[in-house]
């Protein structure tokens, strides 16, 4: 199975996010990102200088966001989950595009 690189390069996007990607998608500080990989709630795939994360795995964890939040930090939610998720839904949208 030989793919030519721009194959290649296409099924990484598909497949995997940056530490960069995953921080704009979950909108989440780099701190809170790092706190969740050594939890080992978020896999980190390593080779050499090359980190990435599981696309899938990043969108989950942004699905159950809103939940977690209202869980966790009752006082920071306005009691709106609808809202929460219509913007979920929306950047989710946005993250299939790219």
């Amino acid at each position: 199975m030989d793919l030519s690189r721009k194959e290649q390069v296409e099924m990484l996007n598909h497949y995997f996010f940056s530490t960069k990607e995953a921080l704009n998608v979950l909108q989440i500080s780099r701190q809170n990102f790092y706190s969740l990989i050594y939890r080992n709630k978020i896999t980190r795939i390593k080779k050499d200088g090359a980190v990435l994360f599981f696309k899938d795995e990043i969108l989950e964890r942004l699905n159950k966001q809103p939940m977690l939040r209202t869980k966790y930090r009752p006082f920071e939610s306005d009691g709106n989950l609808e809202t929460e998720c219509e913007s979920l839904e929306e950047v989710n949208h946005n993250a299939f595009k790219e």
